[in-house]
């Protein structure tokens, strides 16, 4: 028997049979699910899938809710946005990992640091490299002058000290210019669109490596014969060997990126050519350049240049400016992701699409270590201490990266782009401080010869994966554990992960929607 009913405004007719969330499905309409899986019954337990019956005014689970005649549902109206966020926020307080290691949210530039040592640990070095400049254009000068802040926010530092961060950079980066070929980046078609990049150091340069990548022809302006700023004419050589800046500068000469020496940057009738000959200018000079230029109609403070912090806008149409111009920080990898946002900014600005520079996603935060919680992350890492390099300002050689790479917590999140609580969190602006309440709980790790990965503190309690292993005919399989506020997904009788997992467990991490359940080795994070 079929029954007619309305969803958001349209209607459709179903067998009586069918769930709410299956009459959406067949109008198009998304309703986001986290215990919802194809071919088991519904569980209804994280509620993120409510709607709203109109005629009732109350809220039902789409997932189990069934069609009736007439019925007048909205999927997504105040009252159902308000209550996801509600859902997700209450997940969210007693959820126990980070989305993003801290290292790679505390990185100036945003690099992907774990990925990178996780590649070295497996010597795939080309592959390390090749993350490392997505977002670091000059990573052999920065893995020798760097003051490595990302190493401060390491979850290991709080244990026995951080991974060598900057020197596993360091050492991929020195790896790829010994070769005959050093890795360039792919580049898309030329644009036919010219940017006008003044001042040629770790911002300008930066941002030319990037413009050039995505088709824009960048030209760097410079009032020095060479182009490196402060990097050449400020950090002592014994620091930074200048056959290092070099070679990494012809880099991104060798992209297309055009170098014009000896112009002066202090001058009001250059300025004025590069708006009328350029599609848009990009100012990264150094600071002490701030105040002439406010004297051109480009709003500055006490503290440099006015911009919008996201997409680096001034206040003069198609003008872009980052670097010291715009922060008192000394550090060349705050000045390099400056110059990466504002390529970034300035190719949305070229391709008429809405300016929004990086897009920041929402961040699962664990915060600091509590007592015996290193124990846990020790189960995949080496517990030797930090490799240090054979002599006083070398690298790190022979065997010592792939060591050093070996100590890594592998603190991130290991499904970081299909973990559905993190994409509805994104999309409905959640919350993770808004109902904690003390104390978070312990995080815990659980480990299956090398290949099955389980960490409870992410586990929602959606049931999947009991539902599986039950149906599967696990022997002792998956089950929920104390009650109330207590539940817990255990392997009953203190049974091992290997022995609840013999054969269900590609099924059951394909069907966790959170990073809980996932493999040790996985290619996506």
């Amino acid at each position: 028997m079929n029954v007619s009913l309305t969803i958001n405004g349209k209607t459709v007719t179903v067998p009586d049979h069918y769930t709410l969330l299956e009459a959406s499905e067949k109008l198009g309409i998304e309703i986001p699910t986290l215990c919802h899986s194809p071919g088991h019954e519904p569980f209804t337990s994280c509620m993120i899938c409510m709607v709203h019956d109109l005629d009732r005014d109350i809220l039902v689970p789409a997932c189990s809710a069934r069609v009736q005649q007439g019925l007048n549902i909205a999927t997504d109206d105040d009252k159902v946005h308000d209550s996801r966020k509600d859902t997700l926020d209450l997940l969210l307080s007693e959820h126990v990992g980070d989305c993003e290691a801290p290292c790679h949210r505390i990185c100036p530039a945003l690099m992907n640091i774990p990925l990178m040592i996780r590649q070295i640990r497996a010597e795939k070095f080309h592959d390390a490299l090749v993350t490392v400049k997505h977002d670091i254009a000059l990573p052999a000068v920065l893995g020798r002058i760097c003051p490595a802040p990302c190493e401060k926010g390491c979850t290991r530092n709080q244990h026995d000290g951080a991974v060598s961060i900057c020197l596993l950079k360091r050492f991929v980066a020195d790896w790829d210019l010994s070769r005959d070929e050093p890795y360039l980046p792919p580049i898309n078609p030329s644009t036919g669109k010219r940017v006008a990049i003044v001042g040629a150091g770790p911002a300008g340069l930066s941002a030319a490596y990037y413009l050039a990548q995505m088709g824009h022809q960048a030209i760097l302006f410079d009032d020095h014969p060479k182009a490196g700023g402060m990097l050449r004419y400020g950090v002592p050589e014994d620091k930074l060997p200048r056959d290092v800046l070099d070679a990494e500068i012809e880099q991104i000469f060798r992209l297309g990126v055009a170098f014009q020496g000896n112009t002066p940057l202090k001058d009001k009738v250059n300025l004025q050519t590069w708006l009328k000959e350029y599609d848009a200018v990009i100012l990264a000079m150094g600071a002490k350049e701030s105040e002439w230029l406010s004297g051109l109609g480009l709003q500055a403070s006490n503290r440099g240049l006015v911009i919008d912090r996201d997409t680096h806008t001034t206040s003069m149409d198609r003008v872009f400016a980052g670097g010291g111009l715009v922060s008192s920080s000394k550090m060349a990898v705050r000045a390099a992701g400056h110059g990466k946002t504002m390529a970034l900014a300035a190719d949305q600005f070229l391709q008429r699409k809405s300016l929004r520079g990086r897009t920041l996603r929402f961040n699962s935060v664990m915060g600091r270590l509590q007592p015996g919680e290193a124990h846990e992350f020790e189960h995949e890492a080496a517990i030797h201490p930090r490799v240090e390099p054979s002599k006083a300002g070398m690298g790190l050689t022979d065997h010592q990266p792939i060591k050093e790479a070996e100590r890594c917590f592998h603190c991130d999140c290991r499904k970081p782009e299909s973990c559905k609580l993190r994409l509805y969190a994104d999309r409905y602006k959640s919350s993770q401080k808004r109902f904690r309440t003390g104390k978070r709980p312990e995080f815990e790790r659980m480990v299956q010869q090398d290949i099955v990965v389980y960490e409870s503190g992410k586990c929602i309690k959606c049931g999947l994966c009991v539902s599986i292993t039950k149906l599967r005919g696990e022997k002792f399989g998956l089950t929920f554990v104390d009650r109330g506020f207590d539940v817990r997904v255990r392997v009953p009788f203190n049974e091992t992960l290997k022995d609840a997992l013999t054969h269900a467990a590609r099924e059951c991490i394909e069907s966790c929607p959170t990073g809980a359940l996932s493999w040790m080795n996985n290619e996506e994070y």
